[in-house]
């Protein structure tokens, strides 16, 4: 039997949570007319929580600049007594003006540090292989045409503890059926994890793994603990 790998591609896709960062726009420019923020603002000023200018009337009908934009989302963000969809548009809106709310000395640091709070991960891998095999001088040809989309989110649950898992979506491209196991789309791994300074522990299905570098592929399910920083020695 002769197998022939003809092709095998594999991209890996980053499909962060991180946002694309842009120069920081003219405090003093005007938001464009059918910027969303107006209509979060005139539902927060019809809300009670926006008192919009100095005249306490919020002008709807006319443009206003970034910084006074950051002005009233700054008094909206020293309110306490606001529903859960107010705080919301809230925080959207201090995510939007950011930059102008630091120049007004406005702390928006403990909603960067909590943006990101998923990431994802993964890859598309593409393999094509071609098996032949020679019986009584015929040759038989037999091709699989094989598509894994993966997605590996990691959620942070604390400063010590995080949760992860893996998703495949695995098909037959020439046939448009499920893979080898049977399954489309399959939950390889689901586990939580934590970080101290002298031990790591996790739970849950995962793979086995030393110094983050694969042993086994093949997912168990199981609990975990790994002690030391120099000398490391793990429990299964």
């Amino acid at each position: 039997m002769k197998k022939t790998l003809v092709s095998a591609l594999t991209t890996a896709l980053v499909v962060g949570a991180a946002s694309t960062t842009f120069a920081a726009a003219n405090p003093f420019s005007d938001v464009p007319a059918d910027h969303w923020a107006y209509d979060a603002v005139s539902q927060l000023a019809a809300d009670g929580v926006i008192e919009g200018y100095g005249d306490a009337t919020f002008q709807g009908d006319k443009n206003i600049t970034r910084y006074e934009m950051a002005q009233m989302v700054a008094k909206a963000m020293a309110k306490t007594d606001v529903s859960a969809a107010d705080k919301a548009m809230i925080d959207k809106l201090a995510a939007e003006f950011a930059d102008e709310l630091n120049n007004l000395g406005v702390r928006v640091s403990n909603l960067e540090k909590h943006a990101d709070m998923v990431k994802w991960n993964g890859k598309v891998e593409y393999t094509y292989t071609s098996n032949r095999d020679k019986v009584s001088g015929r040759t038989d040809k037999t091709n699989d045409d094989n598509l894994l989309f993966r997605l590996e989110p990691t959620a942070e649950v604390n400063s010590n503890w995080d949760v992860h898992a893996r998703i495949d979506a695995a098909t037959k491209m020439d046939k448009d059926a499920a893979d080898g196991t049977g399954d489309h789309l399959t939950l390889k791994r689901v586990w939580a994890q934590g970080n101290y300074k002298n031990f790591t522990t996790k739970f849950g299905k995962f793979g086995s793994d030393v110094n983050n570098t694969v042993v086994f592929d093949n997912p168990f399910s199981g609990f975990q603990v790994a002690f030391g920083n120099k000398l490391k020695a793990t429990l299964e």
